[in-house]
């Protein structure tokens, strides 16, 4: 019985892996379907990426961070205070 690639019980890499896989999608779908899916990497189709969302809101996420962050500090002085008083 001949031998395949995809038959072997030899532990396979990562890399080779990634290199079979990405060779079968090309076969496929075709060597333009990698531009395709790259160009709309990060862009319109990734909401939660703060580049693609409205200045305003992004710095409203902003202040809204810095302030939380400030509490957060006021906070851990009060508990530096509260150390100090009990030793």
């Amino acid at each position: 019985m001949a031998k395949d690639d995809t038959q072997t019980n030899e532990a396979m890499s990562t890399a080779e892996a990634g290199r079979m896989g990405g060779e079968k999608v090309r076969d496929e779908r075709g060597s333009d379907f990698y531009s395709e899916i790259g160009s709309k990497q990060g862009k319109e189709n990734n909401p939660g990426n703060f580049a693609n969302r409205p200045k305003k809101e992004v710095q409203e996420a902003g202040r809204r961070g810095g302030e939380a962050r400030g509490q957060q500090n006021a906070s851990d002085d009060n508990l530096d205070e509260d150390i100090d008083e009990a030793a």
